[in-house]
């Protein structure tokens, strides 16, 4: 399984961005093996609509299924949000990225994204797919 990170489908749906088209190419080789993401993407994703159609639409380009929350996952958020607070990191931020990281843990998922820093920090034992560093 495959846990797509927002900053993934957020690139596979805009043509603009740089990493368009690596976004597009990783989720066409994942949907064949389990991809999935969390209402914590659909969030993000749902900031850049206009509507709950437009999300909608946009969820449909994206055919990820959306997996549910668990309290299992919300504990393990917590716990390296709580880590990343002792280490001096703001209250109130990021939580976001600490929930995707618990939810692919928990799952024993990989992740695909272009953020790796608190991955791997807080999540080590995650396998993070990534795109190649370029010399551009």
């Amino acid at each position: 399984m495959i846990f797509v990170d927002s900053n993934v489908a957020i690139d596979a749906l805009d043509p603009d961005s740089p990493f368009h088209g690596w976004a597009q190419d990783r989720l066409a080789d994942a949907l064949d093996g389990g991809v999935f993401f969390n209402h914590i993407v659909v969030a993000e994703l749902a900031a850049r609509a206009i509507s709950v159609e437009e999300l909608q639409r946009m969820l449909d380009l994206l055919r990820i299924p959306v997996e549910p929350l668990t309290d299992e996952v919300a504990f393990r958020a917590g716990q390296a949000f709580k880590a990343w607070i002792r280490n001096g990191g703001r209250r109130g931020a990021l939580l976001p990225d600490f929930v995707i990281g618990a939810h692919a843990s928990v799952n024993g998922a990989r992740v695909l994204t272009r953020d790796p820093r608190r991955f791997r920090s807080y999540f080590p034992e995650l396998d993070l797919i990534l795109p190649e560093p370029t010399n551009d």
